[in-house]
């Protein structure tokens, strides 16, 4: 395994549901547009990812006040259901980006795979959006094709995560995380 294999594998692999959209992009696009540095300007974070890293934040001021007063701690955490709720259903209604359904993918902190209809070539780049659950979070990247293999007449696309902003790397890896922490608690109690 060369060095560059043993990166994209250094990170945890998920089975996940995730909204999902993205287009070919030419690689004159990326390499001029997509910079790590401009990446981040003028890509306005979304309310879903806003709030989890704010919830990130106060986690910690959260396990003081659950320790001390565990009745404030219960009302706060009813306040940031209820937060929660109101931004999915903003998040739902203006997001194009977001469908009722979800597909499977298969996602670390360095690529995705996931289905798609028509075949993508190796080296392709594309830009790739979607949308973590249940938090809502919206990540968005440009990513390069790494591989494509018939699956039952569709195609499974395997893609690297070229331009990923670290906040959003950041906020994906927690996700992953967690994602199989619940797998395993729920492995656990069957």
């Amino acid at each position: 395994m060369n060095r560059e294999e043993q990166e994209r594998r250094g990170f945890f692999r998920i089975d996940d549901d995730v909204a999902l959209s993205y287009r070919l992009v030419p690689s004159s696009v990326v390499s001029e547009e997509a910079s790590p540095l401009r990446m981040g300007e003028g890509y306005p974070a979304s309310l879903a990812n806003e709030l989890e890293r704010m919830r990130e934040v106060s986690r910690i001021h959260f396990r003081h006040v659950e320790k001390d007063l565990p009745e404030v701690a219960r009302y706060l955490a009813h306040l940031d259901n209820k937060i929660d709720l109101l931004a999915q259903h903003i998040v739902m209604d203006s997001d194009d980006i977001f469908v009722k359904s979800t597909q499977a993918v298969n996602i670390s902190g360095s690529g995705i795979a996931f289905i798609v209809n028509g075949a993508l070539n190796v080296g392709d780049y594309i830009e790739l959006r979607f949308v973590l659950k249940p938090s809502l979070a919206n990540i968005k990247t440009y990513s390069k094709v790494i591989s494509c293999q018939p699956d039952n007449g569709q195609f499974r696309v395997a893609v690297e995560f070229t331009y990923l902003s670290d906040d959003d790397r950041d906020l994906l890896i927690r996700h992953v995380v967690k994602k199989q922490m619940n797998d395993i608690r729920e492995h656990k109690t069957l």
